[in-house]
């Protein structure tokens, strides 16, 4: 690729935005903004699972970090989720806290949507979105648990001023020369200081050490406070970009494998659980989740009893993760008692805080004491509540005064039948039900009885809501529409419920296009829609429909999919305006594309080119062959900086030929390629599909005689202002047109007019804002290039 030049440009904003995948793009809301972002969950995701969030740079948009980094391939191996924000203006606010804010609550919706592990959230980002990275650790250290620049730094000078020592992972490039590389030194030996790193660094050179050819150095300061690291991967002679070098640095996957290590969770100690045995009653033993340093005195612990504030007569240690609260006064086996705790001085062995807690039950275990659920829930199948006790229980010989409660379009009572121990345990009992239940209903338990007992003839105290945890399965989802998305290789199909399709039951789904049946690639689960991927393009007047047949495709909550049959999927792509032939068409006229970009071209005739070609593009254009000729040659205008570059081009999808783009040596520098190509009369769809990237293409002609002199006809026209408002001038030195048509983006004709030729022509036009296709004709041949209004 053109990285010489290409980040330039970038921080220049010349380059458009790369459309891959834009129609998962989607709008949310923070505050009264309206923000975008890209969401990436595995089909496989599951709660508890990572979060990794990934900031574009300056200029740049959601698309183009996506496609540069390449996160979804991690993601989907390592089964964590991705979110590619979208700053404003394609920038970020590196002095306020709107994009603070921006990331927040995507943390809180990624919590929402997918109960991802807050303690696991990571950040990264290229460029501005290094910059914003290095910005938040100033801000929300507390929520972030490793931070992942590249090529990127706070151009001010280092702040250090984080609410914690942080895990950092910073990739650079020594020849980047839109942000230095002899900056990142003064950057991360500040960050050395602030997390007690050693300041020597251990060093790995090539890194990864199993690729010998590899262009990265790493090194390596830690572990520091709290066990931190901090890493940087300095890329020999590498520019402003993300690193996928398959002999040498996968910057995405590097950054999974340092941040995947972290968690905000390290060394902090939490409740875990307290009790007051027989052995005796003045004693709390409370249990945490850390080893907890050895204090003469402990302090910030209060306890009630049956409501009121109990006297503590000492705190001390029982061992590494058990403390003792003694009481002045013993508590009986009828008391209720709960414990709380606030700014004290328990910490971990690692120095952390112990985290407050407020009026957490105690258990009570003393004899004869009332037994407390542990856990109350229905079973995955819907048809046994189960209830786990904190003490063994005596089975119940009536359980008439046990009723569940279920919401869901109204309430009805479900009742309890047969009891018994679940698995022989005398803690937990079985109750059988008399109606299934569903993940969509709503559950309480009522009990209002005396005959429910411990072993030790405790007495389960009465209520008429207790919380029952639902896990049984839910009803089931059917199918409500299904569209084809703005990139036409896009279904989304709309759901009853939130989803949880996996890539091994695409089988089960059935698509036909024009009645011929299409492969699907992949599935993508967003809410209540499923997102299928396929592996070519659909295109304007395509006629789809899909059919599932039963399977055991599932709804978020495993309720089944009910079967459906031709289910017609709604194609919205534009009518296409077609190019006649012979003629010349601009690449950036396309009808169709996937995973281009346009930029400004210094080839001859100027306007823009297409580049930033990688494996798996394409382009699509509309044409028209009106003549009785149906044998011509086509003429690719191309430039690449190496050899290798390679791509097919189709016509109605059949491949009829190929090309090895030749290296011209630079970016801009280009060459004509010719090919003898057969166009049928009529319309067409004429496709070109990159096998290798790295290579421009500005436009290519079809006509007769291609190296002679209708070349250099049709290089030599120049259409400006564009964007125009109020008037166009034209101006072509060797095409002799005698007619200008202008047509809308649905190909209607808006403007046709008849004109003697000039060399140079202003035409006045009255138009409404927008996108439209202008056309110069001489009955032999064509030129159209596509004008914006504004």
């Amino acid at each position: 690729m053109r990285f010489d030049v290409k980040f330039l440009l970038i921080v220049l904003g010349v380059i458009a935005g790369v459309d891959k995948m834009k129609a998962q793009i989607e709008d949310f809301t923070v505050g009264n903004t309206t923000r975008k972002m890209l969401v990436y969950a595995p089909s496989t995701i599951v709660p508890g699972r990572p979060l990794l969030i990934s900031m574009h740079g300056y200029n740049q948009d959601i698309n183009y970090q996506k496609n540069q980094t390449k996160w979804e391939d991690v993601a989907k191996e390592h089964n964590f989720v991705v979110v590619y924000p979208g700053g404003i203006n394609n920038a970020w606010d590196l002095s306020g806290n709107r994009d603070i804010d921006f990331i927040l609550a995507i943390i809180d919706e990624m919590v929402k949507r997918y109960g991802i592990d807050r303690e696991r959230v990571y950040l990264s980002g290229f460029s501005m979105g290094g910059m914003m990275t290095y910005y938040a650790a100033t801000k929300i250290a507390d929520k972030i648990a490793a931070f992942a620049p590249v090529s990127g730094y706070l151009m001010g000078g280092p702040n250090t001023n984080s609410s914690r020592p942080i895990p950092i992972i910073h990739v650079h490039g020594t020849a980047d020369d839109v942000v230095a590389y002899s900056g990142v030194s003064t950057c991360l030996n500040a960050w050395i200081a602030r997390d007690s790193c050693p300041t020597t660094a251990v060093v790995t050179k090539p890194y990864p050490p199993d690729k010998p050819s590899s262009n990265c150095t790493k090194y390596y300061w830690g572990p520091g406070t709290d066990s931190v690291e901090i890493v940087l991967l300095s890329l020999s002679g590498v520019g402003h970009w993300h690193s996928i070098d398959p002999n040498g640095v996968n910057t995405s996957q590097e950054i999974w494998n340092f941040c995947k290590k972290f968690s905000l969770g390290f060394g902090v100690p939490k409740f875990k659980a307290a009790s007051v045995w027989d052995f005796n009653p003045r004693q709390i033993v409370v249990s945490f989740t850390k080893p907890l340093k050895t204090l003469s005195n402990y302090e910030g612990f209060s306890v009630k009893v049956d409501g009121t504030e109990a006297d503590i007569d000492t705190v001390v240690w029982i061992d590494s993760v058990h403390l003792a609260i003694n009481l002045v006064h013993a508590i009986t086996k009828t008391n209720e008692v709960t414990l709380s705790y606030s700014n004290g001085n328990v910490v971990s062995v690692y120095q952390k805080a112990l985290v407050a807690f407020i009026d957490t039950a105690v258990d009570n275990l003393l004899y004869g004491s009332a037994p407390k659920l542990v856990e109350l829930y229905v079973n995955e199948n819907g048809d046994s509540l189960v209830a786990k006790f904190n003490k063994k229980m005596l089975l119940p010989n009536d359980v008439s005064s046990l009723t569940l409660k279920a919401s869901f379009n109204g309430q009805k009572n479900i009742s309890l039948l047969n009891c018994s121990f679940l698995n022989n345990d005398s803690s937990t009992l079985v109750f059988q039900l008399s109606d299934t239940v569903y993940a969509d209903y709503r559950l309480t338990l009522s009990y209002t009885g005396s005959n429910i007992l411990s072993a030790d003839s405790g007495l389960f105290r009465n209520d008429t809501a207790y919380i029952v945890k639902n896990k049984a399965k839910g009803l089931p989802a059917h199918i409500i529409s299904g569209v084809v998305e703005d990139n036409a290789m896009t279904i989304s199909l709309e759901f009853s419920k939130p989803m949880a399709m996996i890539d091994a039951q695409i089988p089960q789904l059935t698509l036909k296009v024009n009645s011929k049946t299409v492969a699907i690639k992949e599935v993508f689960n967003v809410k209540n829609t499923v997102k299928l991927n396929l592996y070519s393009n659909l295109y304007y007047g395509d006629t789809v429909i899909i059919t599932y047949t039963p399977g055991n495709i599932l709804a978020a909550d495993k309720g089944s999919l009910e079967a459906f049959t031709d289910i017609v999927v709604e194609n919205p792509i534009p009518a296409p305006n077609y190019v006649q032939i012979p003629g010349k068409v601009e690449a950036e006229n396309y009808t169709l594309q996937f995973g281009t970009a346009t930029e400004t071209t210094s080839d001859a005739g100027g306007g823009l080119n297409v580049g930033w070609t990688e494996t798996g593009d394409w382009l699509v254009y509309a044409i028209e062959n009106n003549t009785d000729d149906t044998e011509f040659q086509i003429l690719f205008r191309l430039a690449a900086q190496s050899s290798g570059p390679k791509f097919d081009y189709y016509l109605d999808d059949v491949k009829i030929g190929a090309i090895s783009v030749p290296s011209t040596g630079a970016w801009q520098k280009f060459t004509s390629v010719v090919k003898d190509i057969t166009i049928p009369k009529g319309k067409h769809y004429f496709k070109i599909v990159t096998i290798n990237g790295g290579f421009n293409i500005n436009y290519f002609i079809i006509g007769k005689d291609l190296l002679g002199i209708k070349q250099k006809t049709f290089e030599n026209i120049s259409i400006y202002p564009n964007p125009a408002s109020k008037e166009i001038v034209i101006k072509s030195s060797d095409f002799r047109y005698n007619r200008i048509e202008i047509n809308d983006m649905a190909g209607r004709l808006v403007m046709a007019k008849t004109v003697l030729y000039a060399p140079e022509l202003t035409l006045p036009v009255k138009l409404k804002q927008g996108e439209y296709f202008l056309r110069l004709l001489n009955g032999n041949a064509s030129y159209a290039q596509k004008i914006s209004i504004r």
